[in-house]
C-alpha cells in the first residue's frame, strides 16, 4: 500500500516557511566578507628628555643638615686669656692634635657637624689638657665662592661644647683627674683646597679648679 501526500492550499504556506532557510544558505555564501577593521590610530611618541635636563635626582640643591664627621690632624696655637693660667702652664700652647669635624667643607646655607679637638700643655710639674666635644655650625660668607671653584672659601661659625679638662698644679694643690665643664666658641676661617683649612676662634671654657682655660686658638689642619 503506497502512501501519498497531497498538498492543499493550507499546507503550501507551511512548506514554504520551512524551506526558506535552505534558499537563504546560497545567498549567505555569496555575500562579500565585511571589510577589515580600520587600524587603530598610533599614539604620539613620548617627548624625549632635553639634552641639558639633569638626570632625575640630580641637579637639586642639597639641603643643609648634619653631616658625617671627618677625621684629621690639627696644628694649634692656643693663647690663654687668664694671667694665672699663663703663669702656671705657659702663654702659648702649641702642638699637634686630633681634629674631628668638617671645617674644610662649609655650606652656603649653613651646616652642623660633630666637633672635637684637643690641646695639651706641660710646664715643669704642671700640665693642662682640654678636649672640647660638641656641635659646630659653619656657614660660608658668600654662596658664590662655592660655585666658582674657589680654592679659598671664607666662613664663620659657632660651637657649643662639653669640655673634658685634666689639670695638675702642685702650687695650687690641684691633682690630676678629669672634670667636665661647659664651653663654646665663635670662629672665622677659610678652606684651603679640597681638604685643608685655617681657622681662628675664641674658645670659652668654664672655670675648673680655679683655672680659666678660655682663650684664642689658631688652627691649621686637614681632613681626610
Amino acid at each position: 500500500m503506497t502512501a501519498s501526500v497531497h498538498f492543499t492550499r493550507t499546507h503550501l504556506p507551511l512548506a514554504l516557511l520551512f524551506m526558506e532557510p535552505l534558499f537563504a544558505l546560497p545567498a549567505l555564501a555569496q555575500a562579500p566578507a565585511p571589510p577589515p577593521a580600520a587600524p587603530s590610530r598610533p599614539q604620539p611618541p613620548a617627548p624625549a628628555a632635553r639634552p641639558d635636563a639633569p638626570p632625575e635626582g640630580k641637579g637639586k640643591p642639597k639641603k643643609h643638615g648634619f653631616q658625617i664627621p671627618k677625621v684629621g690632624i690639627d696644628f694649634d696655637a692656643f693663647m690663654p686669656s687668664s694671667a694665672k693660667t699663663r703663669s702656671r702652664f705657659g702663654g702659648n700652647w702649641g702642638g699637634i692634635g686630633i681634629g674631628i669635624g668638617r671645617p674644610d667643607h662649609p655650606s652656603g646655607t649653613g651646616r652642623f657637624s660633630f666637633d672635637f679637638s684637643t690641646q695639651y700643655k706641660k710646664s715643669g710639674n704642671h700640665h693642662a689638657f682640654a678636649a672640647p666635644l660638641g656641635i659646630s655650625y659653619r656657614r660660608a660668607f658668600s654662596a658664590e665662592s662655592l660655585t666658582n671653584g674657589s680654592t679659598f672659601i671664607p666662613y664663620y661659625g659657632v660651637s657649643v661644647d662639653v669640655v673634658a679638662v685634666d689639670l695638675r698644679s702642685v702650687e695650687d694643690n690641684v691633682h690630676s683627674g678629669f672634670h667636665f665643664t661647659a664651653g663654646g666658641s665663635a670662629l672665622v676661617g677659610t678652606t684651603i683646597g679640597a681638604s685643608g683649612f685655617a681657622e681662628a676662634k675664641y674658645q670659652a671654657v668654664g672655670k675648673v679648679k680655679g683655672f680659666e682655660l678660655s682663650g684664642l686658638k689658631l688652627s691649621v689642619g686637614v681632613r681626610f
